[in-house]
């Protein structure tokens, strides 16, 4: 489940996400509703002042997109779960480790703006016109008018949000050029195929799952060598599943990823599409008879060539924005360069909480900025 959480966790707060209005969220309750001390500042990097009513929108827009999220999967409670422990070993919940994350994306987006002179990136007149325009709706909209009431910030410090994302989004195109976007089928390529798997395992009494008795798994190999023969005869893999009360019959998968091991996957490689397996094959995971939907799925290749490429974008990212922050970073420290004081102020659940409804964007947000990869201008984890 962590592993899950800290992947979205992570994911930018871009201008994409930032023109959503947040139409019909639920903002949190209790303490942590208002502050009146948004124009002190909450940190400075890089030779910048953040003021805690910048820092306490970009939380709030955050957790607005993580309720609408979060609160599906791991219910209304999910700010308290349990993140592990922080280097002084004192216990982090996800309502800290997004409130961290909220400062880690800020102090990237300074960085980002701080360069775009050296790197001759600039907005233009259309640019900041689109952002007073956003941050106009922002203002004007019930949920972001709340957001700024509660911390006592203005349509134009929204306008100035708008123009330094969208500043940022810019000079991290400039990072990310000389990414190399080819990617052949070879590398990129996606398998489908139909399969039943007879598995060899069971479970035991105290639910542990345990490999069966040799004679076990001789009935197991006498019931595949049966089902093979009627694949032969013409059975689908369908009806096969269904009389072995086996549903997960499709699998999509790139060169050693099969559940069913690497010898499986080089049996594959010598079929044409729709043929069978000829004899039952010994798997990883027991014995399995297939059918080859296709050995390149188009659309399932395309779709992993962009996580190809947006991978080596967020790796390209990385490696400038690592040398850029070198000395920075040698130097920050969340916990003492932060007013942690002041931060406390900010809470993103409240006891009573309920889970906000689906963030929903604006018609015009889709327009805001190129898009460059998800993660691009996360700080690596």
């Amino acid at each position: 489940m962590k592993n899950k959480i800290t992947r979205i966790a992570a994911i930018l707060l871009s201008l994409a996400m930032m023109v959503g209005i947040m139409s019909g969220c639920s903002l949190s309750g209790g303490k942590g509703e208002k502050t009146s001390n948004g124009n002190k500042v909450l940190f400075s990097y890089d030779g910048t002042d953040v003021t805690l009513k910048k820092a306490w929108i970009y939380a709030k827009m955050t957790a607005a997109q993580y309720e609408s999220y979060y609160s599906s999967y791991f219910g209304e409670n999910f700010w308290t779960m349990d993140m592990g422990t922080d280097d002084e070993g004192n216990a982090i919940t996800f309502e800290d480790y997004v409130k961290e994350q909220v400062i880690t994306q800020i102090k990237q987006i300074i960085v980002l703006n701080n360069k775009a002179e050296e790197v001759k990136c600039s907005l233009s007149d259309d640019d900041k016109k689109q952002c007073e325009e956003y941050a106009k709706a922002f203002a004007e909209d019930e949920s972001g008018k709340a957001i700024l009431a509660e911390c006592g910030a203005t349509e134009e410090d929204m306008q100035e949000i708008y123009e330094e994302n969208a500043l940022a989004s810019k000079v991290q195109e400039y990072m990310i050029k000389e990414t190399n976007t080819e990617v052949s089928d070879d590398e990129a390529r996606k398998t489908t195929i139909s399969r039943v798997v007879f598995a060899t395992t069971k479970t035991d009494d105290d639910g542990n799952t345990v490999d069966m008795t040799d004679d076990e798994k001789a009935q197991v190999l006498a019931t595949a060598q049966k089902a093979q023969e009627e694949l032969k005869g013409g059975k689908s893999i369908a009806d096969i599943a269904k009389e072995q009360e086996y549903t997960n019959t499709d699998e999509t998968f790139a060169a050693g990823e099969s559940e069913e091991g690497e010898a499986f996957e080089k049996l594959l490689a010598g079929m044409k599409d729709g043929d069978i397996t000829q004899e039952v094959q010994e798997c990883e995971n027991g014995y399995v008879i297939a059918q080859l939907t296709a050995y390149t799925d188009a659309d399932a290749t395309a779709e992993n060539k962009e996580s190809i490429i947006a991978e080596r974008q967020q790796e390209k990212f990385t490696e400038v924005y690592d040398e850029w922050t070198k000395d920075l970073e040698a130097e920050w420290s969340y916990k003492e360069d932060v007013d942690q004081d002041l931060w406390a102020e900010l809470v993103l659940h409240a006891e009573d909480s309920t889970a906000t409804e689906a963030a929903e964007e604006t018609a015009p947000a889709e327009e805001a900025t190129t898009e460059a990869p998800a993660e691009a201008t996360t700080a690596a984890e």
